[in-house]
């Protein structure tokens, strides 16, 4: 009897010591170097093209690098440089599920895909909460707007730590995100949103991971020819431009195939100047 129980805790001890099944969630779509990701309870590691990644896996970058995440759900994440960003949550089965993503610091454009259309995508920021349905935001933390939101397509609703929300639907409108509140909408200046989509793009001689620099034939060929009917009015649209083009090779036409149609034009309102001046 004392063998036999000898033998069950080693058996239990040994099943202990064996690590937990990874979650992949997704795998890496372009990645410029400096980029790493680092699993739940393992070591850094550097990123690269078709490496697979985990729920609750914090993705880093350097000065020169950038990363773009394609999840199960086809929906995309694009990490800029100097940024610091920690997949919370997914879970998809095709129809449902749930998404989660924090963006600790630098410059994050989130696409939503299969569950942001659904059931929607959560992304947190040190200031405030973002509900995204469908569609696109950028996001860039610090700064004078601490945490800065910026709406390109879908409905993006932000929530401050006090519990007061604004709601954005109109592509190229921000709101600032302070520890003291949320901000009312107000139009981010072009310039602005091109900085933004900059801090993502690739640099001279980087080419997202591919073996080959993609040229712009090449690309609009693996999409398809497949991009919306329009991406200069709204304002706004014209930074989606990055989107369709960069590393597209590697996309899986995941941008594509998800992002939703641009908004019907509304009525101008009297919305205040970045970095939020009330008029």
């Amino acid at each position: 009897m004392k063998n036999i129980s000898l033998v069950a805790l080693a058996s239990a001890l040994a099943l202990a010591a064996v690590p937990a099944m990874a979650e992949k969630v997704g795998n890496v779509g372009a990645v410029n170097v400096s980029a790493h990701g680092t699993p739940p309870g393992a070591s850094k590691r550097p990123l690269a093209v078709g490496l697979g990644v985990e729920k609750r896996e914090r993705i880093e970058t350097t000065a020169d690098g950038s990363a773009q995440i394609v999840f199960n759900d086809s929906s995309t994440m694009t990490v800029g440089r100097n940024s610091s960003v920690v997949i919370d949550d997914f879970v998809y089965n095709g129809a449902a599920g749930s998404q989660g993503v924090t963006v600790a610091k630098g410059v994050m454009r989130f696409v939503g895909g299969g569950v942001s259309h659904g059931s929607g995508a959560t992304l947190k920021t040190p200031t405030a909460s973002i509900g995204l349905r469908g569609g696109s935001v950028l996001v860039r933390i610090g700064g004078e707007c601490e945490a800065l939101v910026v709406h390109q397509n879908g409905v993006a609703e932000i929530t401050g730590a006090a519990g007061d929300s604004q709601t954005l639907n109109r592509p190229g409108f921000g709101v600032c995100a302070r520890s003291s509140g949320v901000s009312e909408p107000f139009r981010v200046p072009p310039e602005m949103i091109a900085s933004l989509n900059a801090q993502m793009a690739s640099q001279i001689g980087q080419s997202g991971g591919a073996k080959a620099k993609p040229r712009n034939s090449d690309a609009n060929l693996a999409l398809g020819d497949d991009r919306p009917a329009s991406v200069e009015p709204p304002p706004g649209l014209d930074s989606l431009g990055p989107v369709w083009a960069g590393n597209a090779l590697v996309q899986s036409r995941a941008n594509v195939e998800n992002q939703p149609a641009p908004p019907p034009p509304v009525v101008e309102e009297p919305y205040g100047d970045y970095p939020y001046n009330p008029r």
